[in-house]
């Protein structure tokens, strides 16, 4: 996953929590996190694949250094202009909306983008058969599928193709367009992009590349023959407006996928003329995995949605213009907005410099900014209205002129893994000596049930969402996150005791060579981390500090790694402790158990857990994702969870919040953890009606 920004999937705040990222890349999976979540809004991070560790942002630390010059010349103008209620009170351009943010699209191609800050974009200008209940995660409302039937099996979806609507260059939606759509996608299949969450429900759930997995593995190197496979897996029926999907497998998670962008529906006859695929089988590969700006839809765009492109200048800003002919009249949910959009013109601004988009958020022109966390406290006293997660606000500062949201729950964590199984090979630094005689500890030091229940009693949770998260993030309760199904926020967990830390090292079993207990011995491990990674640091010096306040025999160094070799060593299974996040790429605990957990997961297949736990955890997850019954599901995933407690898999740390700000004459934010960026047809500037 390449992670570029995340731009808050739930608007502009979402993640934050990968505030200024460098971009990295990783494997088709899931994406791990290089960074921390930051605060506010966009993150135009790249959703990784399934598989893939983030980066996460710039953390505080490093950011300060490069903006301490800004910081000091903006702290004393935001104090002045709180007192002074300087700053706009009427809403400029009342028919332009802007955005100011970080981070720029890699491509408007919707099977192609991976990112959040082209997610926005294709988010606003193209659309899915089905889409989100306003701010829910789990309720499905027809978009360019009127209605949709699921067989008994769970293995038949058919999708009922809406009439009546046009791309915005006038060619009629048909099925045909559906299928060719999803068709596009998986033979494109560019490297670390987003078609393996496509791929799976069709070709089986380990499948990662449409080349290397099906077209080589399933089907001897036989393009067209993988070709026609997909056609039959996905059909349509022009005349009886039909689109059916026939999965090989069922597949839980399936609407959620279908939500996403990259199942965005394009004209088939608009893609050709732009020089895309003809959608013939014998010429499929010539297709497959373009670079960005070879690719056909790379700065072109013809979607359904309410937006329409107007122009794209990399690195500067986004245009897009209302579509005066959207289909759309009547509401998709109580309440929701219908008929054209009632903002004319939307502008991103990609400004990644903060006293300058600060600048502009104060005197108006801009509507909506992306604040990165060390700058909460400057922007903090221009706020007027402070609202919560459900749009209840109330009014903090009356000379204010910012709304504010927060406290809003990402859909990214932070965990620090505990591998049960070293590897040493060429010789280890993390391990110390290599084995327990004070000075090292073995490859399988943490084997050990008590030293791993130990680590857990031994991290303080509340100092360290104090301290780093000023209070905005909360404990993690194992890999599946809030809001996610199955998650039980009565779930067993870990909380700091040093008491129970000690009982659990004075329980284990593990000797020196000379048969000495581990509590007389003590040990020395390094705790490896990001570097620029100020968060993750500050988690393993708290760590770090309360063992040494159990035992001064307990040894922890804390020390970086830039993140490519933090990565490569994480991948190698060389760090025996170690700080790194995830963000999900779809809203479903799949997404969290896979990696987490899995045995070709991108942690849990690197953690050497033991056999049977192994084992029931893979059977678990096999068994949730192949059931269709909700119910069911959430049950198995608890069930999995509690699994991760029982055996003290890992230290799971947190998950933390987001915020958004926008100016006080913007109205119609509603918060959705699953949105690539900001929905600005829910948007109102002004009196727009």
């Amino acid at each position: 996953m390449n992670i570029n920004w995340k731009r808050a999937v739930g608007v502009t705040a979402l993640i934050l929590t990968i505030i200024a990222v460098a971009a990295c890349s990783a494997p088709p999976t899931a994406a791990p996190t290089q960074a921390p979540p930051v605060v506010t809004q966009p993150t135009n991070t790249a959703s990784a694949a399934t598989t893939a560790p983030t980066a996460a942002a710039t953390t505080e630390a490093t950011t300060a250094a490069t903006g301490q010059a800004t910081a000091a010349a903006t702290k004393s103008a935001a104090t002045s202009a709180a007192t002074q209620a300087a700053g706009a009170t009427t809403a400029k351009n009342p028919n332009t909306l802007v955005e100011a943010t970080i981070g720029d699209p890699e491509s408007l191609d919707p099977a192609w983008a991976y990112d959040t800050a082209s997610g926005e974009v294709i988010f606003n200008v193209y659309e899915p058969l089905v889409f989100l209940n306003k701010g829910a995660v789990d309720k499905y409302v027809p978009m360019l599928a009127d209605k949709w039937d699921i067989s008994a099996d769970g293995k038949t979806y058919t999708f009922h193709i809406r009439q009546g609507v046009k791309f915005q260059q006038g060619q009629p939606l048909t099925p045909e367009d559906v299928a060719y759509s999803f068709w596009r996608g998986m033979i494109q299949d560019r490297a670390g992009g987003p078609q393996w969450i496509m791929l799976q429900p069709f070709f089986g759930l380990d499948v990662q590349s449409f080349k290397d997995d099906v077209v080589t593995k399933q089907y001897k190197g036989d393009w067209q023959a993988a070709v026609k496979a997909l056609e039959q897996a996905i059909t349509y029926d022009n005349q009886a407006d039909t689109v059916t999907m026939h999965l090989k497998q069922p597949y839980g998670p399936m609407l959620q996928i279908l939500t996403g962008t990259w199942a965005s529906i394009v004209s088939k006859p608009w893609v050709i003329q732009q020089g895309g695929w003809d959608g013939s089988p014998a010429t499929a590969e010539k297709f497959h995995d373009p670079a960005a700006d070879k690719d056909e839809l790379f700065k072109v765009m013809n979607g359904t949605g309410p937006y329409q492109l107007d122009r794209w200048s990399p690195n500067e800003e986004v245009d897009l213009v209302r579509n005066p002919n959207y289909w759309l009249t009547t509401p998709l949910w109580d309440g929701g907005p219908s008929g054209v959009a009632r903002t004319e013109r939307v502008i991103i601004k990609d400004i990644p410099e903060w006293g300058t988009r600060f600048a502009s958020f104060q005197t108006g022109d801009v509507d909506i900014a992306y604040v990165d966390r060390q700058y909460i406290s400057q922007i903090d006293p221009l706020v007027k209205e402070t609202c919560d997660v459900n749009g209840s606000c109330t009014t903090t500062n009356p000379n204010g002129m910012f709304r504010l949201y927060k406290g809003l729950p990402t859909v990214q964590a932070d965990t620090i893994f505990l591998n049960q199984n070293v590897n040493a090979s060429g010789g280890n630094n993390t391990l110390g000596s290599g084995q327990l005689d004070g000075n090292g500890i073995p490859p399988n030091f943490f084997a050990d049930i008590n030293i791993r229940k130990a680590f857990n009693y031994a991290f303080d949770w509340n100092t360290y969402i104090t301290q780093v998260w000023n209070g905005e993030a909360q404990q993690a309760l194992g890999p599946i996150i809030q809001g996610e199904l199955g998650f039980d926020p009565n779930q067993a967990h870990y909380s700091f005791d040093l008491q129970k830390a000690t009982d659990a090292f004075k329980a284990s079993t593990l000797k020196s060579a000379d048969g000495k207990s581990l509590w007389d011995t003590g040990f020395y491990l390094q705790y490896v981390y990001n570097t620029g990674n100020d968060q993750r640091r500050v988690a393993g010096e708290i760590l770090k500090a309360d063992l040494a306040k159990i035992n001064p025999k307990f040894k922890v160094a804390v020390v970086d790694e830039p993140f490519p070799v933090f990565l490569k060593d994480q991948t190698a299974g060389r760090m025996p402790l170690f700080m790194l996040g995830w963000l999900e790429d779809y809203h479903d605990p799949q997404d969290w158990v896979v990696p987490y957990l899995a045995s070709g997961g991108t942690y849990g297949g690197t953690q050497h857990f033991a056999a049977d736990v192994q084992k029931q955890l893979d059977t678990l997850i096999n068994q949730a994702v192949q059931t269709s019954d909700t119910t069911q599901r959430a049950q198995l995933y608890q069930q999995i969870q509690n699994i991760a407690y029982e055996n003290a898999l890992d230290i799971f740390v947190v998950q933390p919040q987001g915020r958004h700000y926008e100016q006080e004459w913007v109205s119609g934010y509603y918060y959705n953890p699953t949105y690539p960026g900001i929905y600005f047809y829910s948007l109102n500037k002004g009196n727009n009606s």
